[in-house]
């Protein structure tokens, strides 16, 4: 199945080795992380994905979603966080390894997110938006909801030399080695190529409770019925909704669910003399903090791999890291 855990602990390089370096670095994130939340959850999770009787046993599932965290925390490439994670003594304690340990091969972080595969991952996203809500950080006042760009993988000014003729409007679809790939616009003269991010958050903690990935070229508002239906299956939904002009349309949907429409009408439409309606409107670009936290951050504006599905497990990864920070923040302030 897969390997245990057990040689940190019972190494002579293990803890002990630690110690004075865990002490003097009280504050810093993976410590208070390591402090305050209990990942073994992803085992059981998980358990489906691994052979039990046959095979060479593999590095356990938590440490490998650690390495993964910290690659999402530091946004590095394969390469490079497995080169810091054999220099840097706080990421072994992180993850689990003593000194002795050796470190998996970078190759391994994509096999084990093929293992896993989206649903596994979508898996442990919930999971933590329930830690986060079983922790006092969300509650079902008011969601917000919006969609950012994903640049593809993709060299554009190499897919132009393919071009075969001015009036060729489809020439980067035509050489492009990401075929999941589209053209979205955020207005009639500004474009990209490559992905769309939806999520819905929690206004008061910034919490991300659901998150969709599709293809560029989807609308905003189609984003809209999936991502409330995972925010009810991870949080328990939200007496209220409110999100920009592009989400306007689902007035039905969001009446049989029950859900307060606050989404923030067009100028040629009837606005809404409720209160809430003014406040949610207010409090609505809160959600764009989320997603400058990810790309400037995170690497949430660039996609790594092509395909849909693993630019979804990317996004999950960034959303889900942003979370442990806020719950750790939460339960372990920095002290002074």
């Amino acid at each position: 199945m897969f390997k245990s855990q057990g040689s940190f602990t019972n190494s002579m390089f293990g803890s002990y080795a630690y110690e004075k370096v865990i002490a003097r670095n009280f504050n810093h994130l993976l410590v208070r992380l390591n402090n305050s939340i209990d990942l073994s959850f992803i085992e059981a999770l998980v358990q489906d994905c691994y052979c039990h009787d046959n095979g060479r046993r593999a590095y356990h599932p938590v440490l490998m979603f650690k390495i993964l965290f910290l690659q999402t925390l530091y946004n590095e490439s394969d390469e490079k966080i497995i080169e810091a994670i054999d220099t840097n003594i706080l990421f072994r304690y992180f993850i689990g390894l003593s000194l002795e340990d050796e470190i998996p091969d970078r190759t391994l972080l994509g096999k084990f997110k093929n293992r896993l595969g989206e649903d596994k991952f979508n898996q442990i996203f919930n999971r933590i938006v329930e830690l986060a809500k079983e922790n006092g950080l969300v509650d079902s006042r008011l969601r917000l909801i919006d969609c950012t760009a994903i640049t593809a993988n993709v060299d554009i000014y190499r897919c132009a030399k393919t071009k075969q003729a001015e009036h060729d409007q489809n020439y980067i679809n035509h050489s492009t080695p990401d075929k999941e790939a589209s053209t979205g616009h955020k207005t009639a003269h500004k474009k990209w190529y490559g992905y769309k991010s939806g999520i819905i958050i929690d206004a008061e903690s910034e919490i991300v409770t659901a998150v969709e990935t599709s293809t560029a070229s989807i609308h905003d508002v189609e984003h809209l019925e999936s991502l409330v239906e995972k925010d009810i299956v991870a949080s328990g939904g939200a007496q209220r909704l409110c999100g920009d002009k592009g989400f306007v349309g689902k007035d039905t949907f969001l009446k049989d669910k029950n859900i307060i429409n606050s989404i923030i009408r067009r100028n040629n439409m009837k606005q809404p003399r409720r209160l809430s309606y003014k406040l949610d409107k207010m409090v609505r670009p809160i959600i764009e903090h989320k997603f400058a936290e990810g790309k400037n951050l995170h690497g949430l504006g660039k996609a790594r791999y092509w395909g849909r599905w693993k630019v979804h497990i990317q996004t999950l990864l960034i959303y889900l890291t942003m979370n442990l920070k806020k719950i750790v923040n939460f339960l372990i302030p920095i002290e002074t």
